[in-house]
């Protein structure tokens, strides 16, 4: 009869250690709500805090314009980062899926002169819904998202663990900010990765000390499930933390590329042309032809670039610089077929000049017949197309130069005027 009271008081006293070594070691306080307690980790730093080597609040001056450019969509202009929140999750699997749990949810945020880190602690799945209510009551509060790859797989994630616990999921937001997306197109050609531990040292000048590497993370928490171990998890908080910090500072990097292309450190060689890209598709002919301009020299995106600004002229009306640009990649030898073929097109249907185009066409053919020979195999295809191409040019030339011979031998009266 003794011994199982002395069980029940053991068992409070274990539960109670436990809460006070999570808190403790990692700064964890308990949340009560309808759907039973979950544990939390706030961090509050000045929006004057430097990480990496940018300031936090310098995102206040990024303007509407440079926002739709981060986005590559117009309608981003109106996104106000001081009512977005910035999202990240760890999860117990990297391949995500209805089994996969994100157990510790982080949530940043502006409020007044601090920027906010709240950590939604998962700390077993019966306390899943409780985080869960919480993290929705909170983003009642905003209306924007920002992520780093969220929607592919954070929010996707946390929309499908609210519909398993059978809550409406708060993530219908006016603006959704996928930084990876935004990070692909700007430096996808100078960055072997674009992962945002690469961005942090590439970008930021920003090492990490301390932390732990992703692929790491879901066998961390298994095994603090099994021995309720907290020492363990204290770098994924960090990683977590970090990633959260990075993703505002990444924010304001890609900022300043789009703000001073030609004169920022967050952009240098490829990234010209990448920046070019994005300026074209959004309409800004002559920021994109600065930055291709940059990019003619830069090894890695100098054929592309050369093809690009060439189209780019084209579409323009700007025949001139389109032709100048396509003799210089001949001469240089970079993609001489396609400014060949680009230059016969010209000749033929702007100039009217048969005899250019034809030498043109020719020399493209030509050009493909010593590539066939040197790769060993057949560019059927293109020879084809390309001996089309010359013969149509030819029969013009001869249809051109009778008509030429015929008015020379019989000129043309002009018509009587009776009165």
């Amino acid at each position: 009869m003794s011994t199982k009271p002395k069980e029940k008081k053991d068992e409070k006293n274990l539960t109670t250690n436990f809460h006070k070594s999570l808190g403790d070691i990692l700064g964890t306080i308990e949340i009560s709500t309808p759907f039973g307690e979950h544990l939390l980790v706030e961090r509050s730093y000045p929006d004057s805090h430097i990480h990496g080597n940018v300031q936090l609040n310098l995102i206040y001056n990024i303007s509407g314009e440079i926002i739709k450019l981060i986005a590559k969509c117009p309608d981003y202009e109106d996104l106000d980062f001081r009512r977005a929140v910035f999202i990240d999750t760890e999860t117990t699997g990297l391949a995500g899926g209805s089994g996969t749990l994100a157990f510790l949810i982080g949530v940043g945020f502006f409020e007044g002169d601090s920027f906010k880190v709240l950590q939604y602690f998962i700390s077993d799945y019966d306390k899943e819904a409780a985080a869960l209510y919480s993290l929705s009551n909170l983003l009642k509060k905003f209306d924007s998202l920002v992520t780093f790859n969220g929607k592919s797989y954070d929010i996707p994630l946390l929309e499908a663990r609210y519909m398993i616990s059978r809550m409406e999921s708060p993530f219908n937001k006016t603006f959704h900010l996928d930084l990876l997306s935004a990070a692909r197109r700007l430096y996808k050609e100078r960055l072997e990765s674009v992962s945002l531990s690469s961005l942090e040292q590439n970008l930021l000048s920003l090492k990490r000390e301390g932390d732990i590497p992703s692929y790491e993370i879901p066998s961390v928490y298994f095994r603090f499930l099994r021995d309720s171990n907290p020492y363990p998890l204290k770098p994924v908080f960090y990683h977590n933390r970090m990633d959260i910090l990075s993703m505002v500072t990444l924010t304001i990097s890609m900022a300043n590329a789009f703000k001073e292309p030609l004169d920022t450190t967050s952009c240098k060689n490829q990234d010209y042309y990448c920046l070019g890209r994005v300026f074209e598709d959004m309409g800004m002919v002559e920021e994109s032809i600065e930055c291709y301009k940059r990019a003619l020299q830069v090894q890695g995106v100098r054929e592309k670039t050369h093809a690009q600004l060439s189209l780019l002229y084209k579409r323009l009306g700007r025949w001139q610089e389109a032709e100048r640009l396509w003799m210089a990649m001949v001469e240089a030898n970079i993609r001489p077929v396609f400014a060949l073929v680009e230059l016969a097109k010209y000749y033929e249907h702007m100039l009217k000049d048969y005899n250019r185009a034809a030498k043109a066409a020719q020399m493209a053919l030509e050009n493909v017949y010593k590539k066939n020979s040197l790769v060993g195999y057949t560019l059927k295809d293109e020879i084809v197309e390309l001996k089309k191409r010359l013969e149509r040019i030819k029969c013009k030339q001869k249809k051109y130069e009778t008509r030429s011979l015929e008015d020379h031998c019989f000129p043309r009266q002009e018509s009587l005027h009776i009165n």
